[in-house]
C-alpha cells in the first residue's frame, strides 16, 4: 500500500494534484489508516497511469473520468474523437506557423510591421486549402500544384530570396536593359531554376500564375512592380540577344 506521499514520489504527481483528483472522485484511495492517512493500492496505481496516459493524450480531467468506466468499445470511439480533435488543432497549430513566417518575411521585406499585408497573409494561411487550389487550377495540373506547395526553403535560403527581392525593389528604377537588371533578372531565374529542378514547363505555368495574381498576397513578395521588373528585364535580354544573333549573320 503507498500513503498519498509515496505515491506521489512513485509517480511524480504532486501530492496537491492527487488531493485533488480525491475532491473531484477521479482517483479515490483504496483505504484510509486510523490516523486518516489515506491508502493506495496497485489498483489505484494502475489508474492513475490510465489517467496521465490520457492527460498526455489530451483528454479532460472530465472526459477522463467517463471514458474510465467505459467498456473497451467506447475506449475506441473516445480515442478516435480525441484523434480529430488533435489533428484539428494540429491544423491550426500549422495554420499559425505560416503565419507567423509570413509576418516575419513581411518585415525583413517591408522594414516595418507592415499590418494591411499581415491581415492578408493570416487570411491566406486560413483559407481553405480548396480555394487555394481553385486559383492555382487556372495555371497548374495537380502534380505541379503539389510541387509549389511543398516547397520548404530552410532559413538559409529564405534569407537569399529576401536578399534579392530587396535588390530588386530597390532598383525598380532602373532602365531593364541596364546590367544591374540583367543580374538581378539573372540571379531571380537560377534561383527558381534551381529550386524546381529546371522543370521548365512547370516554371513557365507558376510565371503565369505569380504574374496573374500578383496584384493579391498569395505569391508575395513578388508584387506587380517585382514582376513586371523581371518581365522586362528579360524581355530586354532576349531582344538584345536577338539582335546580336541578326548582327553576327
Amino acid at each position: 500500500m503507498y500513503t498519498i506521499g509515496k505515491l506521489s514520489k512513485k509517480t511524480g504527481v504532486t501530492v496537491r494534484t492527487l488531493d485533488y483528483y480525491d475532491e473531484i472522485g477521479l482517483l479515490k484511495p483504496q483505504s484510509a489508516t486510523e490516523g486518516g492517512h489515506r491508502l493506495y493500492g496497485e489498483e489505484e496505481v494502475m489508474r492513475l497511469e490510465q489517467i496521465l496516459a490520457l492527460k498526455y493524450l489530451g483528454f479532460s480531467l472530465e472526459k477522463i473520468q467517463s471514458v474510465l468506466h467505459e467498456s473497451a468499445h467506447t475506449w475506441e470511439e473516445a480515442l478516435s474523437e480525441q484523434l480529430l480533435i488533435v489533428k484539428d488543432q494540429k491544423k491550426r497549430l500549422d495554420e499559425l506557423e505560416q503565419s507567423l513566417s509570413a509576418v516575419l518575411y513581411s518585415i525583413r521585406i517591408e522594414d516595418e510591421v507592415h499590418w494591411p499585408l499581415i491581415f492578408g497573409a493570416m487570411r491566406l494561411f486560413q483559407q481553405d486549402k480548396e480555394e487555394i487550389t481553385r486559383v492555382l487550377d487556372r495555371y497548374l495540373d495537380p502534380a505541379q500544384q503539389e510541387k509549389m506547395l511543398s516547397v520548404d526553403l530552410d532559413e538559409k535560403k529564405k534569407q537569399e530570396w529576401t536578399t534579392l527581392i530587396l535588390e530588386i525593389r530597390d532598383h525598380l528604377h532602373v532602365s531593364p536593359d541596364s546590367d544591374i537588371a540583367q543580374q538581378l533578372a539573372d540571379r531571380w531565374l537560377e534561383g527558381a531554376y534551381n529550386m524546381f529542378d529546371g522543370d521548365e514547363e512547370f516554371l513557365g505555368n507558376a510565371w503565369e500564375a505569380i504574374t496573374e495574381e500578383s496584384d493579391g498576397i498569395m505569391f508575395y513578395p513578388m508584387t506587380r512592380e517585382v514582376v513586371t521588373f523581371i518581365t522586362e528585364a528579360i524581355q530586354a535580354k532576349e531582344a538584345k540577344e536577338n539582335e546580336d544573333n541578326e548582327n553576327s549573320h
